[in-house]
């Protein structure tokens, strides 16, 4: 079991004064910290192009921390802010990353320690990036070396086989770190673990049985000033392409020995997902924008960004064969909750007030899972009431956010919960004509209220399979 990091280890983070940095990264490590899962010598270095000082990064990562943090253990702050420091430079500069190349051997103070260098900037500078960390000698002989590569990489195949190539040309594969931080949640890992613990659940998640699955990914917040990057990606870039897709591997994929195997068997379920036969894509892909959104900081009039999407896929593995998925996702909904919903063919004899079984795996949320059966109520007819029942998925034991847990691994090299370049490139591949359907100019942008369930047409859009949403 991965308890801690006891390697030294040289943590750069380029993007430092970005928006995942301040929200997700440096809370993350303080909860490292705090859990004493750091080794007594280690470096968090801070690189953009923003200017700034140690003292000036300093104070940025303490009020991410303290905004994140309902408590603040103020000897554990003070003692993780002595290992940041700030390197100012330039993503195309080799003059800069020979800058940080030297003030690394000083602060490592000599040995062997695992570099990891964590990409948090556009796609655009990864080039220049990764030629200059070797070019400079931050990737070399002496070192470990992770190169940590949030998704999405790339906007579609042909750009993600670009960053691949550019890569490989410069990392061996067990140097390269594909990370899509829901695989460093415990919840959605535990789609898998759920499975292989349950052999009840394994049995009854088959086609025979199951009429249909939901997987939903709401969010009641906006793109919460992250206009640069939204206008970019999208609502369907962001989340189907890799988050909702890989929910669905993890609960279709064969049960497998854990390592690389593991990877494997996760890309094969993967693969096989595809796209209903359809005479026009809008009858497996609807997307929506919610009201007010060009009027967002730096969006502009006219955008047709999605902000709201649902598709419907289809597997070819015989357990799953002719089971529809629903995926949607969407910002500025009713609540935030991340969920799996299967629901079972309904019962051979309807009486009055039956309804279908169903299975809800709620991973954000009220995290729980919530099993719904039906029973008879008093009378000499038969009619039902539903019968509930349910338990928190609450995180018990070694529980940590999902930026530190897959920092851990990391830096131990291990790739299980990282993706491979194989899957990366079957999910685009599935979804790029997808996304070119959505990018024409006469695909329709149906809007929805804030605090909505979307737009109104998502109700009719599945009606046509004689379906409804779950809630």
């Amino acid at each position: 079991m991965l308890t801690a990091a006891d390697t030294p280890f040289s943590f750069i983070l380029f993007g430092a004064s970005g928006h995942l940095a301040t929200i997700k990264i440096y809370p993350a490590l303080y909860v490292l910290a705090l859990k004493k899962r750091l080794p007594k010598d280690y470096v968090i270095v801070g690189y953009a192009r923003t200017e700034m000082d140690d003292m000036a990064f300093r104070k940025m990562v303490e009020e991410s921390v303290r905004k994140d943090m309902s408590e603040v253990n103020e000897k554990v702050l003070t003692d993780l802010l002595k290992h940041m420091h700030y390197v100012h430079g330039q993503y195309m500069e080799a003059k800069d990353f020979t800058a940080l190349a030297k003030a690394l051997e000083q602060w490592e103070k000599g040995g062997s320690w695992v570099r990891l260098a964590y990409l948090s900037i556009p796609p655009t500078v990864f080039t220049a990036v990764f030629q200059n960390l070797c070019k400079a000698g931050i990737h070399n002989k002496k070192n470990l070396f992770r190169c940590i590569v949030e998704k999405p990489v790339g906007h579609d195949l042909g750009s993600f086989e670009e960053i691949r190539h550019q890569l490989t040309d410069c990392f061996d594969e067990k140097e390269i770190f594909l990370l899509d931080h829901y695989l460093g949640k415990e919840a959605v890992r535990n789609i898998y673990y759920l499975r292989a613990s349950n052999p009840v659940l394994e049995r009854v998640f088959k086609n025979t049985l199951i009429h249909h699955v939901e997987v939903t990914a709401s969010e009641p917040a906006g793109i919460a000033g992250r206009a640069g990057y939204y206008e970019h990606t999208g609502a369907f870039r962001d989340m189907f392409q890799s988050h909702l897709l890989e929910m669905c591997s993890l609960l279709t994929m064969r049960q497998i020995e854990e390592g690389e195997s593991f990877r494997e068997s996760r890309q094969n379920a993967l693969e096989q997902f595809y796209l209903p036969p359809a005479g026009d894509l809008d009858e497996i892909v609807l997307q929506g924008q919610y009201e007010g959104y060009e009027k967002e900081e730096g969006i502009a009039k006219g955008s047709k960004t999605n902000t709201y999407a649902t598709l419907k896929l289809l597997s070819r593995s015989s357990r799953w064969q002719g089971v529809p998925f629903y995926l949607r996702s969407g910002k500025k909904l009713a609540k935030k909750e991340t969920r799996i919903s299967i629901q079972f063919q309904p019962p051979s004899v309807i009486w009055k007030g039956s309804t279908p079984n169903r299975l809800d795996i709620i991973l954000q949320g009220e995290a729980g899972m919530r099993l719904h059966l039906q029973t008879k109520i008093g009378g000499s007819e038969p009619e039902f009431r539903p019968l509930i029942m349910e338990d928190p998925l609450v995180c018990l034991g070694d529980c940590l956010p999902e930026h530190g847990l897959l920092l851990l691994e990391a830096i131990d090299g291990r790739q299980q919960w990282f993706l491979r370049f194989n899957e990366v490139q079957a999910s685009w591949r599935l979804l790029d004509p997808i996304q070119a359907h959505l990018d024409r100019p006469d695909t329709h942008l149906y809007r929805y209220k804030p605090g909505s369930k979307g737009p109104m047409e998502a109700e009719g859009w599945i009606a046509r399979d004689a379906t409804r949403w779950l809630s």
